[in-house]
């Protein structure tokens, strides 16, 4: 594994030793030596504590920081705390690919007030030190959680994590229990992000109660084998946008007809795949190509016979006001020959 690193020794190593010859983007001074770095970049290190992090070069140096990469390095639960402490502007902290686990955490009464986005992909992280995490950065609105071997806990009923707005969750294995677990735990979420999932059908659990703000789902070779998951989406009223990308359930369809058959059976959808706006008209084909396609189907979804009855409802008062066109017509002119 080679010698144990500290983050204050790299960031002299790297930020204040004026023999480095490695590019950093930041003001440099006149010595050469960095002057406040928005950006700090101190990965695959080694790292595994933050050592003397009072040092007033180091301190000097660190305090303006904003984002933090410390990805791919050996730190530990508890060093989180303390780099969050020395870092008072931080809003971007990317530590996936370090171990922490550990159980021994400090006092919750630590708040990093200002942190934003934490990445914590490909990390051996428990579910006690993720809601401890979650718990001292109240601020959070982007989390990534990709690659991970978290095992949530039955949710208790007053326990959320409303500010978070945005998740990813790739490459993890999905359930319907962990989709309510996600729904319950961050109620709020605007955006999720699946890459590479493998389900259980877990889509099928959808229903208007479960992620009441999604405006944003992003499905990637995942396997979403039956069409009665995607139909499911249509409880989610906000949804608007979609991205499906190399799933099951589409192989073998045209890309036009693959594309109209997803439409028809979400009516809130605004944008497909980061295509252009779902426009009235596209709406109105798409539809009819749904009905075309399940027409002649021996076992019709729930949809097809949705639409086809509003379908023929819309036939029906077509020509119920055609009738009332031509029946009032008839009495204008049978009116005007009586007054004469």
């Amino acid at each position: 594994m080679g010698e144990l690193a500290t983050l204050a020794g790299e960031i002299i190593s790297k930020y204040l030793d004026t023999s480095c010859l490695e590019p950093v983007s930041s003001h440099i001074l006149a010595a050469g030596k960095i002057k406040n770095p928005r950006q700090i970049c101190i990965n695959d290190r080694n790292i595994a504590s933050t050592g003397d992090m009072k040092t007033p070069a180091v301190q000097d140096l660190i305090w303006s920081c904003e984002e933090l990469d410390l990805s791919n390095n050996n730190l530990h639960l508890t060093s989180v705390p303390e780099i969050l402490e020395h870092f008072p502007l931080l809003k971007v902290l990317n530590l996936c690919r370090n171990p922490l686990n550990g159980t021994e955490m400090m006092d919750k009464g630590f708040v990093a007030s200002r942190l934003e986005v934490l990445v914590l992909n490909n990390c051996l992280l428990s579910w006690e030190g993720l809601f401890w995490l979650l718990q001292i950065c109240p601020e959070l609105k982007r989390l990534h959680l990709d690659s991970t071997t978290i095992d949530f806990a039955k949710p208790d009923q007053g326990i959320s994590f409303p500010n978070i707005e945005v998740l990813h969750f790739s490459k993890n294995r999905l359930s319907p229990l962990v989709l309510k677990y996600l729904s319950h735990f961050f109620p709020n979420v605007k955006e999720l992000y699946f890459m590479q999932n493998q389900s259980e059908e877990a889509w099928q659990v959808i229903d208007e109660s479960i992620f009441t703000e999604l405006e944003k789902l992003s499905l990637i070779d995942c396997s979403v084998c039956e069409w009665g998951e995607i139909e499911s989406f249509g409880c989610l009223k906000s949804l608007k946008h979609l991205k499906l990308l190399n799933c099951p359930v589409l192989e073998g369809l045209d890309v036009n007809l693959r594309r109209q058959l997803v439409i028809a059976r979400l009516p809130y959808l605004i944008t497909l795949n980061g295509g252009e706006t779902i426009t009235r008209d596209a709406r109105d084909k798409a539809e009819r190509a749904f009905i075309r396609y399940y027409m002649e189907e021996e076992n019709k979804p729930a949809r097809y016979i949705f639409l086809r009855f509003i379908r023929d409802l819309e036939l029906i008062v077509n020509f119920l006001r055609f009738v009332l066109t031509v029946y009032t017509c008839q009495i204008k002119a049978f009116l005007g020959t009586y007054h004469t």
